[in-house]
């Protein structure tokens, strides 16, 4: 699709203004839609100039203004040019497009890729938080219902519910990056917030089959080469 910059479009515009047929000028500027010309000039007679200005590379918007943008145009029954004039979005096109994403994906992609992840990591650590206040809980049941129970076997069930809730974030990890060692693994945890060694991560990963195969290739070498 052609690009158009600031000075030809305010110069279609100000044609289009002053009597030049919409067709003509698709021809002359090789315009495909004519809803572009409509656009820009609704845009410019709302915004002046500065409404036809191209939004800086790589421009984002917020997911709960997308939210926003997709409500009010439900609650006013609008098009989506009307919606885009209404929220100074330059292009009509990109409100259709979080539409598409709404349906297909739901709200939570409208957040963008990274904010996604974050959520689904702050869900995994929210439920391992848990997890550990009910084992704390269940442990201290335990030690009031069983006052001669060894402490060591207390420990190990700690230390085995541990393992289990890292293994659970290893997991994760190897599946956003799979290949990932276990010194990778261990760098990703602490990144995260987990103090624990890369011995520890390297025990976890081995038991549940966790680490990276690597090949070995056996070189055949000729008589004649020795």
């Amino acid at each position: 699709m052609t690009k158009f910059n600031f000075e030809t479009k305010l110069e279609i515009v100000k044609k289009y203004l002053t009597g030049t047929n919409v067709s003509d000028l698709q021809q002359e500027y090789g315009i495909a839609n004519h809803f572009s010309i409509f656009n820009w000039t609704d845009r410019y007679k709302k915004f002046g100039a500065k409404g036809l200005k191209v939004r800086r590379p790589g421009y984002e918007y917020d997911g709960n203004f997308k939210l926003a943008v997709l409500k009010w145009k439900k609650e006013n029954q609008a098009t989506y040019s009307q919606t885009a004039l209404h929220f100074d979005i330059s292009n009509p096109g990109t409100i259709a497009n979080w539409k598409k994403i709404l349906d297909e994906s739901g709200s939570a992609s409208l957040f963008g890729r990274h904010n996604l992840q974050n959520s689904q990591e702050k869900t995994i650590i929210d439920r391992l938080e848990q997890e550990n206040q009910n084992l704390r809980i269940e442990i201290a049941y335990l030690k009031n219902l069983l006052p001669n129970v060894d402490n060591t076997n207390v420990y190990f069930a700690e230390k085995k519910q541990c393992d289990e809730q890292l293994l659970d974030i290893i997991k994760d990890i190897k599946k956003q990056y799979n290949s990932y060692g276990y010194r990778s693994v261990t760098k990703e945890l602490q990144q995260r917030g987990y103090s624990v060694n890369h011995k520890r991560v390297l025990r976890i990963m081995n038991e549940n089959n966790l680490t990276c195969k690597t090949k070995k290739h056996n070189l055949t070498i000729s008589d004649g080469l020795l």
